[in-house]
């Protein structure tokens, strides 16, 4: 059989991981037609449906799930063998949720960029999973969770607890827990268990709360209530660990800490074998091992 030209296997790689004739057109800056002919024409070579095609949308059949194994794991080594050649310009993309870029990781990146200069890192935050096989522009993701990430390359970063907190002041005025306005972030998560004042006052053998309540949709939003004094927060410590040392929020009964969820930073297979990637993890861990030891 001849072989299939790698531009019929590149347009059947961009439509599988897609799931779009469309969807491949547009990342490969070609149009739907052109797509639908080198798929048609690879189908005809192999005397194989490789799609089923629908109105909106294209799914792999048995024979085309095989190859898009295949062409995936191709493609993905052949990306990365010439970002590795190319050693300027290089970009690492980084997924991560909003409150961990801003509070821990961002504050961290001028030693690593220091280190590596020829390494450009772009961050890009959401509160949603990113599907790392699916979306090859980013190199790793930083999850906060379980850590049970089967498949994929896994570096704990840190295990997070959670604890009390307020401005200086705040903190000297409060003569009673039951006194305190208590500020927390809305919980969005489905998958993990939220933590709540109700949790805190049971470790801390307080009555229930009934004090006032505000809720936020972001921890850094926690975090600024919190410092303007406006009530205690219940944040994590790795996130306001800063904070603390610069003397801008004061743990509250610092005795009382709930345990919370790791970070971790997690990459694919093939990707954490590049250079960029590898080199990061490295750093990372080594950050990793040092907060462990500060926290202790």
């Amino acid at each position: 059989m001849r072989f299939p030209s790698a531009s019929a296997l590149r347009v059947f790689d961009a439509a599988a991981r897609l799931g779009s004739f469309k969807g491949a057109a547009e990342e490969l800056g070609v149009s739907r037609t052109a797509v639908s002919h080198q798929i048609r024409s690879l189908e005809d070579q192999l005397s194989l449906a490789l799609f089923v095609r629908m109105t909106r949308r294209v799914e792999l059949t048995d024979a085309g799930a095989t190859l898009a194994a295949a062409t995936s794991v191709a493609f993905q080594q052949i990306n990365d063998a010439l970002e590795d050649l190319t050693l300027s310009e290089r970009t690492l993309t980084i997924s991560t949720v909003p409150a961990f870029a801003a509070l821990w990781l961002a504050p961290k990146l001028n030693d690593f960029e220091a280190r590596h200069p020829d390494i450009s890192v772009r961050v890009e935050t959401s509160t949603e999973i990113v599907d790392l096989n699916r979306d090859r522009r980013i190199d790793l993701a930083i999850r906060y969770g379980g850590g049970d990430y089967a498949g994929f390359e896994t570096i704990p970063i840190a295990r997070e607890t959670l604890a009390a907190f307020g401005s200086s002041e705040y903190v000297r005025s409060l003569n009673r827990f039951s006194d305190a306005v208590l500020i927390s972030t809305r919980w969005v998560s489905r998958t993990l268990p939220a933590f709540t004042w109700n949790d805190w006052a049971d470790a801390a053998s307080e009555p229930a709360p009934k004090a006032s309540q505000r809720h936020f949709d972001q921890e850094q939003q926690v975090i600024q209530a919190g410092l303007a004094g406006q009530g205690l927060i219940l944040m994590s410590t790795l996130l306001v660990e800063d904070m603390v040392h610069r003397g801008w929020l004061t743990p509250y009964r610092p005795e009382i800490v709930l345990n919370g969820f790791n970070y971790s930073a997690v990459t694919t297979q093939a990707h954490a074998g590049v250079g960029k990637v590898r080199r990061f993890l490295s750093w990372i861990k080594e950050e990793a091992m040092t907060n462990a030891k500060v926290q202790r």
